[in-house]
């Protein structure tokens, strides 16, 4: 298994469209949507599993580049103080 195959295109895209930012305001803005697009998934009640796992790898990696992913950091308590956190699989 290639390393990484568990995750998104989505996220293979985020990660290369940061890398390849011309300017720092540029890779700012492309993350600032990210937060964006994670705080209405994030709020979602139903998100289970690898989509969860996948979108607190996300959160990590925007906390890595300097921006607030705080409204996260309940979610990711929450998921490991289940039984069965979805970060074994």
């Amino acid at each position: 298994m290639a390393a990484g195959a568990h995750l998104s295109k989505d996220f293979f895209d985020l990660v290369k469209s940061i890398g390849e930012a011309k300017s720092k305001q540029e890779e700012d803005r492309i993350v600032v949507h990210e937060v964006q697009k994670l705080k209405r998934m994030m709020a979602d009640p139903t998100i289970k599993g690898k989509l969860l796992k996948e979108y607190l790898i996300r959160l990590i990696y925007v906390e890595m580049l300097g921006h607030d992913a705080s409204f996260g950091y309940m979610k990711a308590v929450e998921v490991c103080l289940r039984p069965r956190a979805p970060m074994s699989a």
